[in-house]
């Protein structure tokens, strides 16, 4: 078993040192591609196969493959049928909610972030201060009034970091408070 394990890594080694060689970048990523698939079927333990789908969410995300991010949140949300810890489960949801939001899924994002707010560690997508602002603009598309002005407005983690990130908490207010004029002129800035 280990053999063929071997020679199918070099198999895909060849494909992937050919395909930079002689062909496009889309074959190479294609090729890569194919080697983290493969070490997810061989892998045996949850964690590197967790690793490599959140891998494999990540390269979604840089080229903006929204199929690929698709199936390996899939994938990754069957993982944790078998068991996982914590943190993955939150990251796994950060990376839904992020996806949701150019699938304009805006109440998915909204309840995948604010579940996701006080356990957040999923830095190398982008920093706290970004994911508030995501969290903060998806649950004003999708959530009523009262809602909004319960878990975005009054939460504390939102308070700690909004008068960092400009015009967001006067865009928030304003709204929650219904200065429509006020509103709109943060609307268009």
């Amino acid at each position: 078993m280990g053999s063929n394990i071997d020679d199918e890594l070099k198999k895909l080694d060849e494909k992937i040192a050919d395909a930079e060689e002689n062909l496009g970048e889309s074959e190479a990523r294609e090729a890569h591609l194919a080697q983290l698939l493969f070490y997810i079927t061989i892998g045996d333990q949850l964690g590197t196969k967790w690793m490599l789908y959140s891998i494999l969410i990540e390269i979604g995300f840089f080229y903006m493959d929204f199929d690929l991010i698709s199936k390996s949140i899939d994938k990754a949300k069957d993982l944790f049928e078998e068991g996982g810890d914590g943190e993955r489960k939150n990251r796994l949801k950060v990376y839904e909610g992020l996806y949701c939001m150019p699938t304009r899924n805006f109440k998915k994002a909204a309840s995948l972030f604010l579940y996701s707010i006080s356990t957040f560690t999923t830095y190398e997508l982008f920093p706290y201060d970004t994911f508030i602002f995501y969290t903060v603009l998806s649950s004003i598309v999708s959530l009523d009034r009262v809602s909004l002005k319960q878990k975005v407005v009054d939460a504390p983690e939102i308070l700690t970091v909004i008068g960092k990130i400009s015009c967001l908490s006067e865009f928030l207010n304003s709204l929650c408070i219904v200065n429509t004029s006020h509103f709109s002129q943060h609307l268009l800035a």
